[in-house]
């Protein structure tokens, strides 16, 4: 499983109106890493995961994963090995049951019934929502909805994960059992998040973005008390260190 590496060399991404919204991105993933992606609104999060999952195709550059360059020919495969989880969870579930939104991926694939079924209970026990799987979806608190999502996404067994905005819309339980869920993982994950805190918890490594470039990738902690960085960036340090001296 050491080829789930993701890499991404000189990306560059404009909107049809020329806004460039990705200049020249590059970084890599290893296997098992888990990196926080972090930046004001507008610098380009959820562009470069839409990108990574090849829903935006960028005009320049290359995203490699794990041997697999994106192309309109690789987008399927591409697709089917990484687990995109959307900011809304009501952009992932569709079906009339938490166990038909779960099951419609491995479906998809082509699997038998007994596979389907196994990988349903498997996702959702994974995520602590098993006596979730008969209920309609439209009957979820926001809490259970997120892990529902979750559960569509692993049930799929992707090789890396990406999620934007997890924590989003949680109450304070909510997000302490995602955050619990997140450091479970052993997927190659990328988060991209305002949630400093969470990424403090979740995440070893940082990415931080300003105007659709890295403006820094490192240990996310000494990330964190770089202050300037911060303030140049349009970041407030994450609560847990906003008393912490300089």
């Amino acid at each position: 499983m050491s080829h789930h590496f993701l890499e991404v060399r000189d990306l560059w991404v404009s909107y049809p109106d020329g806004t460039e919204a990705l200049r020249g991105l590059s970084f890599r993933l290893e296997h098992g890493e888990a990196v926080g992606l972090v930046g004001a609104n507008g610098a380009g999060k959820s562009t470069t995961l839409l990108s990574l999952a090849g829903l935006i195709m960028p005009h320049k550059g290359s995203v490699n994963l794990g041997g697999t360059i994106l192309s309109k020919k690789t987008v399927g495969e591409i697709r089917r090995r990484i687990g995109f989880l959307f900011q809304d969870p009501d952009d992932q579930l569709f079906m009339p049951t938490v166990f038909d939104d779960v099951a419609f991926g491995p479906l998809n694939q082509g699997l038998s019934a007994e596979e389907v079924e196994e990988r349903v209970r498997t996702a959702l026990d994974q995520v602590g929502a098993g006596q979730l799987a008969e209920r309609p979806t439209y009957r979820l608190s926001g809490g259970e909805k997120r892990s529902v999502a979750i559960a569509t996404v692993l049930s799929m067994m992707p090789d890396v994960l990406i999620m934007d905005e997890p924590s989003a819309s949680l109450d304070p339980r909510g997000r302490r059992l995602l955050i619990g869920l997140l450091k479970t993982f052993t997927h190659t994950r990328l988060v991209a998040t305002h949630d400093l805190d969470l990424v403090l918890e979740v995440c070893p490594r940082t990415i931080v973005l300003s105007e659709g470039r890295v403006e820094a990738d490192g240990e996310t902690a000494r990330i964190f008390e770089d202050r300037e960085l911060l303030e140049r960036c349009r970041l407030e340090p994450p609560l847990c260190m906003q008393g912490m001296p300089r």
